[in-house]
């Protein structure tokens, strides 16, 4: 029983794969039309008909009936469905298609891997983008020059000119607009002592774009007290500027310059904090000490000394004060000119130079130089030749 189940699966297979009902061939028929010299297509009045997904039993081989009767009540029920899933699977449109696309894949390689003997297949003419390349189908000659373009070159300095014109056309008609959005400058009263940087590449993406930097002087604080200022300038160390006495700090930590300001902001705040000599705070109010330890309000960093030797005087040179001109030294030089004067050594005035006069002075001083003079030979050489 087991032998003949098996056998009937396996032929149940082979009935699956076979070809759909589109590769049946219909003969066309034809109807002549009165009015037209090419015939109509009708439809074939007795069509072939088309498999069904039913089960039958004559579509067995005698062989598989024989088997088929052997099997039990269930097992022919098993087979009878498998037999009408896989028809119903086949009958789909789906499946058509693929199928379909299958069997053209299939001739258009054994068409170029096995070419009909006999035809001629035309020969695609190597060009210069498709020099060098194994494959030629789909490509072919390159197109010929009809002297109706201008080179890249040209190209790019028209895309140049045009992108000229646009600025220009910017500047003309839009950037005069632009004045009624103006404002009057106000420079920063003495409450604004943050001065920020900014770092812009007129809208093109930079990593250096977010960086911002402030800078502010201790000494415009009206809260602290000349103690106060010391501590702080200690506490800024390196970035304290004795020269210019401004502490400059900069920050490219985050990814906008919003963020980084914000930072330098709440850092410039928590150093005036830190700077400033205060009480101890109540315990339940906020404080800004970042440590577990209290606060000693009488630590003034007194006993720390002030360490500039980050920064390197740059020696200036000047004009000496010897140089320079006095009322003592003008009355001196204007004396010694009047003596010079007197004394009859006083300059001559400048006279005007006469090009041509020296140009004819110096020809009529020039020696004639004597023309050189071939040498003849004697009548009494020329007789012996």
């Amino acid at each position: 029983m087991a032998s003949a189940a098996q056998g009937l699966k396996r032929k149940a297979r082979t009935f699956g794969f076979r070809l759909p009902a589109s590769f049946i061939y219909r003969p066309p028929c034809y109807i002549s039309r009165p009015f037209s010299l090419s015939p109509q297509y009708q439809d074939d009045p007795n069509p072939s008909p088309l498999p069904t997904s039913e089960f039958s039993l004559s579509s067995l081989t005698p062989k598989a009936q024989e088997q088929y009767k052997l099997l039990s009540l269930d097992d022919r029920e098993a087979f009878q469905r498998a037999y009408e899933a896989r028809e119903q699977h086949f009958s789909l449109p789906e499946t058509e298609d693929r199928l379909n696309n299958v069997v053209a894949k299939a001739v258009s390689e054994v068409i170029r891997d096995w070419p009909i003997s006999g035809v001629e297949q035309p020969k695609i003419k190597q060009g210069f983008i498709n020099m060098g390349e194994t494959d030629l189908e789909g490509t072919g000659e390159d197109d010929e020059m009809d002297n109706d373009d201008i080179t890249s070159i040209a190209h790019g300095e028209l895309e140049q000119h045009r992108e000229m014109r646009q600025y220009a056309r910017i500047a003309a008609w839009e950037m005069p607009l632009l004045s009624k959005l103006s404002t009057p400058f106000q420079p920063p009263t003495d409450e604004q002592i943050l001065r920020f940087r900014y770092t812009t590449y007129m809208g093109e993406q930079h990593p250096a774009e977010k960086k911002v930097v402030v800078q502010f002087s201790p000494l415009d604080l009206p809260s602290l007290t000349p103690i106060q200022v010391r501590k702080l300038v200690k506490l800024a160390g390196v970035r304290y500027n004795p020269e210019t006495q401004v502490i400059k700090m900069s920050c490219e930590m985050f990814e906008t310059q919003a963020q980084n300001k914000r930072y330098l902001g709440d850092l410039v705040d928590t150093l005036i904090h830190e700077a400033q000599v205060l009480p101890l705070p109540p315990p339940h109010a906020p404080s800004y000490n970042t440590t577990n330890r209290p606060q000693d309000p009488s630590d003034t960093f007194e006993d720390i000394p002030l360490d500039f030797r980050h920064h390197k005087l740059k020696s200036k040179p000047k004009f000496p004060l010897e140089w320079r001109m006095t009322p003592e030294r003008q009355a001196q030089r204007e004396a010694l000119k009047a003596l010079k004067v007197e004394g009859g050594s006083a300059a001559k005035p400048a006279e005007v130079v006469d090009g041509v006069k020296l140009i004819e002075k110096a020809l009529s001083e020039v020696v004639p130089i004597p023309r050189p003079v071939m040498a003849t030979q004697s009548a009494g050489k020329l007789r012996r030749r």
